[in-house]
């Protein structure tokens, strides 16, 4: 089979397509190296399709052959995005899926419009004009690339800590599968065109195919809000509990101050004999036991701000419980850029991530430390416990301890927030102490 000018151009509209959709939807995920990896990556896609593209002209249109051979470059290419993007392996080959659906189904609706437009079909794919592929390329990018931006991104970066992206790419995997098997055969090749009667069926095929694509990322961001929000809710009812305890633990202090009022005159009584005696070790003694009874009867407070100040008490009283360290060191200002509810979800997630460690720890001494420094418009928080065993991570994202190969939602909300003050997180573990550093700016986005 002769090569011929239009299949060579409409080679490089396939791969341009590819390439300029991926990276206008992608270029800020792409791993570092940033040039390396895009490089790798475009010579990985490259060399594929020169090789699918030989595979093509060596074996021809139609058939068993020409279906293996574009399931098999297919199966390859899905994975060359995982070389460059910060995905997960699921997600990246759901990415190229659905591009690759794409590009199919601007050749499949370019070969209908000719047949419509001419009644016939060239002999051979070779013969295949330009200006199909070609317009139909130029009239559907703003669809596809709002596709990609608006739903897709969106999809990918709030619900990467969900399982379902384990199983999220069959829907479009099997879509390709179907057509390499069905469409490309049958409607690809002219000697096989079923004719006018059957030309609707492309159409219904991308409508029922990106139909179902939408719905399910739809379902994923939704799923995703779900989740965010009962972990919300989580931490919600950690704040209301912790205030809770806050309060009853002032009306202890009241109570007992209410007390230590009725009572001074035996206190003085007691300091009067001491010094009728000149017991003055004996008074001494007794002032420093009052002292502890008083310092131990008044709640802690590390910052005016109640919500904060009620969190960490909480997380402070059930490590103490445990007989696990704590120590905090707060110094905030009246009002942060921060909200009451970004700092909580911040906090509740991570000391309870702290707190749990501690609590599986086996042997050695147990400890959470936790600094909150204001400076200016900008706020630091880290958060250190002691640990034993194995930190999980898979794809760049923590698994959660508390059911297996869980990705921790706790963490993302953390990291969820910090971005929205665009601040920046680090992580930092050793087999012993696990670290989380936090840095928020001024601003926010609502």
């Amino acid at each position: 089979m002769t090569i011929t000018i239009n299949y060579c151009i409409n080679i490089v509209i396939y791969v341009l397509t590819i390439v300029v959709v991926l990276y206008s939807a992608f270029k800020d995920k792409i791993k570092k190296p940033f040039w390396k990896t895009l490089l790798m990556s475009l010579g990985s896609f490259l060399l594929l399709t020169l090789v699918g593209a030989a595979a093509f002209v060596h074996i021809g249109s139609g058939g068993a052959g020409q279906s293996f051979m574009t399931l098999t470059t297919s199966a390859v290419g899905f994975c060359i995005p995982y070389i460059a993007l910060e995905y997960t392996l699921g997600q990246c080959v759901f990415i190229s899926a659905i591009i690759k659906c794409y590009v199919d189904d601007l050749i499949l609706l370019g070969k209908v419009v000719y047949y419509l437009a001419l009644g016939e079909m060239p002999d051979s794919y070779m013969d295949f004009p330009v200006w199909p592929l070609l317009a139909g390329a130029v009239i559907s990018f703003p669809l596809i690339m709002i596709f990609y931006k608006k739903l897709m991104r969106p999809a990918l970066d709030d619900s990467g800590f969900l399982a379902s992206w384990k199983t999220a790419w069959i829907l479009p995997f099997f879509a390709n599968g179907m057509y390499a098997l069905y469409m490309q055969p049958v409607f690809i090749e002219g000697t096989s065109f079923p004719g006018l009667e059957f030309s609707f069926v492309p159409f219904l095929w991308v409508v029922l195919t990106f139909s179902s694509y939408i719905i399910l990322l739809r379902a994923l961001v939704e799923r995703s809000r779900s989740a965010k929000l009962h972990e919300e809710l989580h931490i919600s009812d950690i704040q209301v509990t912790a205030q809770q305890k806050q309060l009853e633990h002032l009306q202890q202090h009241i109570e007992d101050t209410a007390k230590a009022r009725h009572d001074i005159r035996h206190f003085l009584v007691a300091l009067q004999g001491f010094a009728n005696e000149k017991d003055f070790e004996g008074m001494l003694e007794y002032l420093e036991k009052c002292i502890v009874i008083i310092d131990n009867q008044t709640p802690e407070i590390y910052t005016n701000n109640l919500a904060v100040n009620a969190v960490l008490g909480y997380y402070k009283q059930m490590a103490e419980k445990e007989e696990i360290e704590v120590k905090f060191i707060v110094e905030l200002e009246d009002e942060t850029n921060v909200t009451d509810t970004d700092m909580c979800i911040i906090l509740g997630n991570l000391l309870e991530n702290a707190y749990e460690a501690c609590a599986r720890q086996k042997e050695g001494k147990r400890h959470i430390t936790a600094n909150l420094r204001q400076t200016g418009g900008t706020l630091v928080i880290i958060v250190e416990n002691s640990y034993t065993g194995t930190v999980r991570k898979k794809d760049g994202v923590f698994l959660s301890s508390k059911q297996k190969m869980r990705k921790g939602i706790g963490i993302t909300s953390v990291i969820d927030v910090t971005k929205k003050y665009h601040g920046i997180s680090k992580f930092e573990y050793d087999g012993r102490r696990f670290k989380v550093s936090l840095l928020l700016g001024s601003g926010s986005d609502k």
